[in-house]
């Protein structure tokens, strides 16, 4: 809690007094209900005779929730994006550490500070991926592999508002792409977007 001092404010969190933030436990109510989830991802290996090819494992993205907490097995291919004083942008691999947590700010929680915690916008690269700072045969051998990662999505109550006015729960909907097994999710709000895609770009 101490790292959000000073970045939120109550005029952030609809229906947030002031005082509520002196709270230590106000961030824990706004999950209270166990709107949460986990999952355990795989991804399979690909033929050794088109791997060099091959693009992102999993698509960029941020995640919509408040925060992530990833545990990886180690194969190599998970990047984090970082602007760069030239006003450019770059795809980090983000370091495997055994028996460390890869902590992700949401899109929510981004929103409530007013972009003072920005996204955690990343994906899981592969050889052909654009603008990655991975090495290129890091990339390969990790292509071949099966890559499993378990996460832990916080997200808040369902009945707990955005800014725009949507419920927590209208907002991973529409983030997720609806329901059902036919639907296509949205991988950036249009401000970070706006980060990887811009114009300046």
């Amino acid at each position: 809690l101490d790292s959000l001092d000073g970045v939120m404010d109550s005029n952030n969190v609809p229906h947030t007094q002031e005082e509520d933030l002196d709270d230590l436990s106000f961030l824990v109510k706004l999950h209270s209900e166990d709107n949460d989830t986990l999952r355990l991802i795989n991804y399979y290996p690909v033929d050794g005779s088109y791997d060099s090819q091959m693009g992102n494992r999993c698509k960029e993205h941020s995640d919509y929730g408040t925060i992530t907490l990833l545990s990886t097995d180690g194969i190599s291919g998970l990047e984090a994006y970082h602007e760069c004083e030239d006003d450019t942008g770059k795809w980090y691999p983000v370091p495997y550490v055994k028996g460390s947590i890869v902590v992700n700010i949401g899109s929510i929680l981004s929103e409530w500070t007013k972009g003072k915690m920005l996204a955690t916008l990343h994906r899981v690269a592969g050889p052909a991926s654009n603008k990655s700072l991975s090495a290129p045969k890091d990339l390969i051998m990790a292509s071949r592999q099966a890559r499993t990662s378990i996460a832990f999505f916080a997200d808040p109550n369902k009945n707990t508002n955005m800014t725009n006015g949507m419920s927590i729960s209208e907002y991973i909907q529409y983030r997720s792409g609806g329901n059902g097994s036919d639907r296509s999710g949205v991988g950036f709000t249009t401000d970070e977007q706006n980060r990887v895609y811009g114009s300046r770009r």
